[in-house]
């Protein structure tokens, strides 16, 4: 038996041909369910995991890499077509702060600006948008070229959902972890 142990992400899951429990009927439930959903669980009851597999599942790639393939043999696999439309049909964005553990808020501010600019170098392709205002661009410029302020930071994930929403015409899907 090989076991994940430690590892909370899908593809490396399955690429790595682990044992697991095949979670993949909570994607149809995230569908047919309510707009926002919050998951409260034990530690090491597997959120983050859950997370990385409804991410892989609705976005397109990741790191470059097709995500189709992930779910052949996975029980949603065997839902229908209600459920498979929505594979890699939406722009998602995927935050988790459970590396953010700073004593001062210098350093929280810090790591959460790479953060975030992490997720603009992802969506790095909206600065070339048609779809997309000047003043948009240059906000997300702003942000990649680290001259964002406080203020731009704050409202970064509510600009970035809005300019996916505009370029991509889908609301996009945001996940939170810790």
């Amino acid at each position: 038996m090989k076991l994940p142990i430690g590892q909370s992400d899908f593809r490396k899951i399955i690429d790595g041909n682990f044992d697991f429990v095949d979670k993949s009927l909570l994607i149809p439930e995230i569908i047919n369910g309510a707009e926002v959903i919050l998951f409260t669980r034990p530690r090491r009851f597997g959120k983050t995991l859950n997370m990385s597999m409804l991410r892989y599942f609705f976005t397109q790639e990741v790191d470059g890499q097709s995500t189709k393939e992930l779910f052949y043999h996975l029980k949603v696999a065997k839902t229908g077509e209600n459920v498979l439309q929505h594979q890699g049909k939406y722009p998602v964005i995927f935050l988790t702060f459970k590396d953010i553990k700073e004593t001062s808020f210098e350093k929280a501010y810090e790591k959460i600006y790479k953060l975030i600019l992490k997720i603009y170098g992802e969506f790095s392709y909206l600065q070339t948008s048609s779809l997309l205002l000047e003043h948009q661009k240059d906000f997300i410029k702003r942000i990649l070229k680290r001259k964002a302020d406080q203020g731009d930071l704050e409202n970064s994930l509510q600009e970035l959902t809005e300019y996916l929403f505009q370029h991509h015409g889908v609301k996009p899907i945001i996940l939170i972890d810790e």
